[in-house]
């Protein structure tokens, strides 16, 4: 079908989905040509892992890899050389599309496939703990405790170096991290609004974007859409339709879902709703999105934008016709720096 623009868009004619401009910004491009390009190496040899489990012949899966590889640094060497030669912006979405449609051509479909399964297996026991942990809170105390959950799953990212690093080697921990967040007031700190939203207007329904397999979207985002959908709140699950880096897809998320309920029963009988965006980047841009999720958030009262990529890299400023708010733990430096930050800051913007 043909994407459309996001129903709950204030003013589509003046959205922007990305405002950093690669071509104008001279630091900000050196830094994401030089990462994107030493990152390919890592989807790389998970994409070979993906192949070879499935039969592939590992110097077949090394040969196609090598290609990708080549026509990858290309491109991005070439925009780096010759970048103000560009007529339109190019912006770290610009980039995500450059990367998944190479890696889609020469057949690295999902690399992420296998890690994004390990993942959820690694951490689908723990969703009773934490909700019970939630349970035992009430008012604003429990609020609280949802929206840093998002902050300490949100970590499980495999798309920012410093993260995806230490998710390779095991070394993240849910609830330590949880433990270990930035004291308030956050680098962007509108929570006391949010939660007074929430403590007094009862909301009808809710679009929730969500981002990373794993503990981000079993322990930090599940938790949340049970948290409004108790309370009545109808909610929308927003995926990607197409895989990218390890966020979940729609296809995932509806094959998950059976055992999301078997471990955590309180979510059977949930008015939680599950939809495909349309798109398949990490960030995203609401004017390119689906009817079907159009259709599901039109009489929607409450957008939550979940992850760096798609709250705080794309539609940190974006202004909705209903309330709305982006929760992300921001995971590169570069990124951090723009906004008079530090790693690991969180950012809780409400509208």
């Amino acid at each position: 079908m043909k994407p459309e623009q996001f129903i709950k868009l204030a003013d589509p004619a003046t959205y922007q989905a990305c405002e950093w401009d690669m071509r104008v910004d001279h630091r900000a491009r050196e830094h994401w040509v030089s990462f994107f390009i030493k990152h390919f190496d890592t989807i790389l040899s998970l994409g070979i892992e993906v192949a070879v489990a499935r039969g592939e012949a590992s110097d077949q899966a090394e040969k196609r890899a090598d290609q990708c590889r080549e026509e990858f640094r290309h491109r991005f060497e070439t925009f780096a050389s010759n970048y103000s030669e560009y007529a339109e912006p190019v912006t770290i979405l610009t980039f995500d599309i450059w990367r998944d449609q190479l890696l889609r051509k020469h057949g690295f479909i999902d690399p992420f496939q296998d890690l994004k399964q390990r993942e959820n297996e690694k951490v689908i026991h723990l969703l009773p703990e934490v909700c019970r942990q939630l349970d035992q809170m009430q008012g604003l105390e429990q609020f609280r405790a949802v929206v840093e959950g998002v902050f300490a799953g949100n970590i499980f990212d495999m798309g920012a170096g410093g993260s995806a690093k230490l998710l390779l080697e095991g070394k993240l921990d849910f609830f330590a991290t949880r433990q270990k967040l930035p004291r308030r007031p956050w680098l962007i700190d509108e929570f006391d609004a949010f939660a007074q939203r929430a403590m007094q207007t009862p909301w009808k329904r809710c679009v929730f974007f969500v981002d990373n397999a794993g503990a981000d979207f079993c322990l930090g985002a599940l938790p949340f859409m049970r948290w409004l959908a108790r309370r009545g709140v109808e909610v929308v699950l927003a995926a990607n339709e197409r895989p990218t880096l390890n966020d979940m897809t729609v296809h995932e998320v509806r094959g998950w879902w059976p055992r999301i309920c078997e471990v955590e029963p309180s979510f059977a009988d949930l008015p939680i709703q599950i939809v495909s965006t349309g798109t398949g980047e990490p960030l995203i841009d609401l004017l390119q999105v689906s009817p079907e999720l159009n259709e599901a958030a039109r009489d929607a009262d409450l957008i939550i934008i979940e992850g760096m990529g798609r709250g705080i890299e794309s539609n940190l400023n974006a202004r909705f016709n209903c309330d709305a708010a982006n929760l992300a733990m921001i995971k590169d430096q570069s990124i951090a720096s723009r906004l008079n930050g530090q790693l690991y800051d969180v950012v809780c913007r409400f509208r």
